[in-house]
């Protein structure tokens, strides 16, 4: 006959999950899932004008798209971090609003190269669980900053700022001169 003896401890009967999610990881992804849904908002303008009577309602949208957005990333900001597998998250997330936010096509230009520039502060060294998913999150990440760079609003002001002025020729002035 065969003895019972309980090789696992009573107070860990159950499996320990591979990936916790912290308070900033459910946030992130409600975040990212709000910024998919202005980037979506702000494309739906792009071929659209005044004519269109549709308009006033995309215009209305994509403003409470970028309003939920930048409540999704300042309550992200003000969480605290759980665990150091956070802190790419939160460092992304702050990224995210300065581009948002950003009113000169350096300001823009210079946030999105930080990531070009400090790669590690942009995601995990580790290669635990919580490390490899939130590398996922931040891969994924990476491509709605990647829309967020192609909108009209954000890609008008940086051509406009690489616009080469050409001299006026006297020659070619509609008006005569005086």
């Amino acid at each position: 006959m065969a003895i019972h003896t309980p090789i696992i401890p009573p107070c860990h009967s159950e499996a320990v999950p591979s990936f916790c999610p912290s308070p900033v990881t459910v946030l992130f992804g409600a975040m990212m899932r709000n910024l998919s849904a202005y980037v979506e908002a702000e494309r739906d303008l792009e071929h659209s004008g005044s004519w269109d009577p549709a308009c006033d309602a995309w215009i209305r949208d994509a403003e409470r798209a970028r309003t939920r957005t930048l409540d999704s990333l300042a309550q992200l900001d003000a969480t605290p971090l759980e665990r150091r597998e956070d802190q790419p998250l939160k460092r992304l997330s702050k990224m995210a609003q300065m581009l948002i936010e950003s009113d000169t096509p350096e300001a823009f230009r210079n946030t999105f190269a930080l990531q070009g520039y400090f790669p590690d502060l942009f995601r995990c060294a580790n290669t635990s669980p919580m490390g490899r998913r939130t590398n996922q999150m931040v891969a994924a990440f990476q491509q709605h900053l990647n829309a967020l760079r192609t909108l009209p609003d954000f890609t008008d002001a940086i051509e406009a700022d690489h616009a080469e002025t050409e001299q006026d020729d006297p020659g070619h002035l509609m008006a005569p001169a005086a």
